[in-house]
């Protein structure tokens, strides 16, 4: 009958240590998982904000060559800063539009729309594209909802 005993004792240590083993396990994957869609959502909200910064700069620099105050390094500089970090935060696809719109901004900042256009016309297609782009890439609904 000891054996009997002693073999359920064994039973009931192996089985718990198992059970252990699993609980820990799962639990640290939930945490693993946890920490990562924490990073995605930083990283995201990184990509919006610097987003929303070159959002703010054109509209600056469309506002400038609306009233044809001249151009401003300091603006320019700005520019192409903020391009520059949005284009290490953003995937390729993103890339094309975002050069579009800061090459568009840039050729009115300087020169002023061609052809006669109004500074609006000139930059709506780009900027039309680069919003698109962008909604795309933040993974943002019809209406700014998140999908």
């Amino acid at each position: 009958m000891s054996w009997l005993v002693l073999l359920g004792t064994l039973l009931g240590t192996v089985i718990g240590s198992i059970g252990t083993i699993v609980s820990q396990h799962l639990a640290g994957r939930a945490a693993e998982r946890r920490e990562r869609l924490a990073r995605v959502a930083e990283y995201r909200t990184e990509r919006l904000r610097v987003n929303e910064l070159l959002i703010d700069i054109g509209q600056e620099v469309e506002r400038v060559a609306v009233e044809q105050s001249g151009p401003s390094r300091e603006l320019h500089d700005r520019l192409w800063t903020m391009q520059a970090r949005l284009a290490i935060l953003a995937p390729d696809r993103f890339l094309e539009p975002l050069r579009e719109w800061v090459d568009a901004l840039n050729h009115v900042h300087w020169h002023g729309p061609p052809d006669g256009q109004q500074v609006w016309e000139y930059l709506t297609g780009p900027r039309a594209r680069f919003i698109e782009a962008a909604r795309v890439e933040l993974g943002t609904g019809e209406n700014g909802d998140d999908q």
